[in-house]
């Protein structure tokens, strides 16, 4: 995997024209709140598909009395250069964002781009994701196994798109009961499929955490446990089809589905029984700066990829291990990671191989 060179702004958030060169090590923002580091973290995820690392609205990105935002990065990979452009286009009344690739665009190109680009983001909300809904515990997980699947993303849309569509047929008078079957049919086999996944990234991190916390001398052990009372290692088409068609009056009127993997959520366990939610705010950090490590180290040594890693706010409540964590994901994996933070000195465990950029004097 490769890294980026440099990327320029135009007309995007607060910024009107600015221009950064990078190091393919580490990069790190600093400056005022407000200041426009994370845009940049935003700018650069904005380079594969998607809304960016903050799933904002196309109109929001473009800088206040401006029509259209225009980005260009230069990405470098086994020594080809490639321009990346991010733009937006109107299209049937609608803005969308549109990515082309050495000034190209289609399906191929964008497949190019997913093999080119892997990233893995870490937001301030991720320190409370122990606490937070499972609705962040889900996008957390899933963010990870898209990181090494990318056909996870598609899939996810799909299970969407049908759940929504079973809806729609549902609310009308009429309709064909073998489409709404159909339809039933894809809701479960995405399913089954999404649930898979979801397993096989659980397994994944209970087996590295183990090994990686032995490393770093972490005093307790973890367990991740998927809490969802529909999912078992059991369910299959037939009962999943079965539990859809008993359901179709209470989905009618509540809308979506009563059960499945938009469902679910995680629990964290430490030492068995004790839950990661009642840790320190510290000890809640340690685990998810491990969730990192375990995943840098799944992406790198099993799957041959070399992921970006975008690291909004990531100094806060950094003791002695969480330090040490950190600049091990760093210093470890050899891949281009970009930090964001208020103040230079909050990163002054950094090594020399790092570049620093004050975005307040820009």
């Amino acid at each position: 995997m490769g890294y980026f060179k440099n990327i320029k702004l135009n007309c995007f958030r607060n910024f009107n024209e600015f221009q950064l060169d990078f190091s393919d090590k580490c990069n790190v923002f600093f400056g005022k709140n407000g200041c426009g580091k994370t845009n940049l973290l935003e700018a650069l995820s904005l380079c594969t598909k998607g809304r960016g690392i903050r799933k904002d609205k196309i109109t929001n990105f473009i800088k206040k009395d401006e029509n259209a935002f225009s980005n260009i990065a230069y990405f470098i990979n086994e020594n080809i250069e490639y321009e990346i452009k991010v733009i937006t286009e109107l299209k049937n009344n609608k803005l969308q964002k549109k990515i082309l690739l050495n000034n190209e665009f289609s399906s191929e190109v964008n497949k190019k781009i997913q093999s080119l680009i892997t990233y893995l983001i870490y937001l301030p909300e991720n320190e409370r994701l122990f606490l937070a809904s499972p609705t962040t515990r889900r996008n957390f997980f899933d963010h990870f196994i898209i990181s090494s699947n990318e056909k996870y993303s598609t899939l996810l849309n799909f299970y969407k798109k049908n759940v929504y569509e079973r809806n729609v047929i549902l609310n009308n008078i009429n309709f064909d009961e073998a489409w709404l079957t159909k339809i039933e049919e894809n809701i479960s086999n995405s399913g089954l499929e999404i649930y898979e996944n979801r397993k096989i990234q659980v397994d994944l991190f209970v087996k590295n955490l183990e090994s990686i916390s032995k490393y770093f001398n972490i005093k307790f052990k973890v367990n991740v446990e998927i809490n969802d009372p529909f999912y078992n290692e059991k369910l299959n088409i037939d009962k999943y089809m079965i539990s859809l068609k008993k359901n179709r009056e209470n989905d009618k009127i509540v809308g979506g589905a009563r059960f499945g993997p938009h469902k679910s959520d995680y629990i964290f366990f430490v030492d068995k029984n004790y839950l990661a939610s009642q840790l320190s705010t510290g000890q809640q950090k340690t685990l998810v700066l491990l969730l990192y490590f375990s995943q840098c180290n799944y992406l790198v040594n099993t799957c041959n990829k070399k992921p970006i890693l975008l690291l909004d706010e990531v100094c806060s409540h950094l003791d002695e291990i969480n330090t040490k964590l950190l600049l091990k994901i760093v210093k470890q994996f050899d891949m281009q990671v970009f930090m964001t933070g208020t103040n230079k000195d909050l990163f002054s465990f950094l090594s020399t191989n790092t570049n620093f950029y004050n975005i307040s004097n820009k």
